[in-house]
């Protein structure tokens, strides 16, 4: 399977952003994009989180293969469970 990364293509919309960042606003995050390495930032009162929308199957591009292997924290986000859990995870935290 080749990956769906293509260099100089330029940054692409995932198709399954825009669903997912509409979901990500009905709970109640606040949303900034980004469109570099990673697609955007995912606020939550004072914590913000790097993430990556990603079709299923979606596979990392070159770089976020280097960020994830030097530890960056940055989620990649395909299905609204997941967002739901991250929200989860936050209220459990504060």
């Amino acid at each position: 399977m080749s990956p769906r990364y293509r260099a100089g293509a330029g940054k692409r919309v995932d198709n399954t952003s825009k669903p997912l960042i509409a979901y990500a606003k009905a709970l109640g995050f606040d949303y900034e994009p980004v469109n570099a390495t990673f697609d955007g930032v995912l606020v939550w009162g004072a914590t913000a989180v790097c993430v990556d929308w990603k079709s299923a199957g979606g596979q990392l591009t070159p770089s976020q293969q280097r960020m994830v292997a030097r530890g960056f924290p940055v989620r990649f986000l395909s299905r609204p469970e997941q967002l739901d859990a991250l929200k989860s995870e936050l209220l459990r935290a504060a």
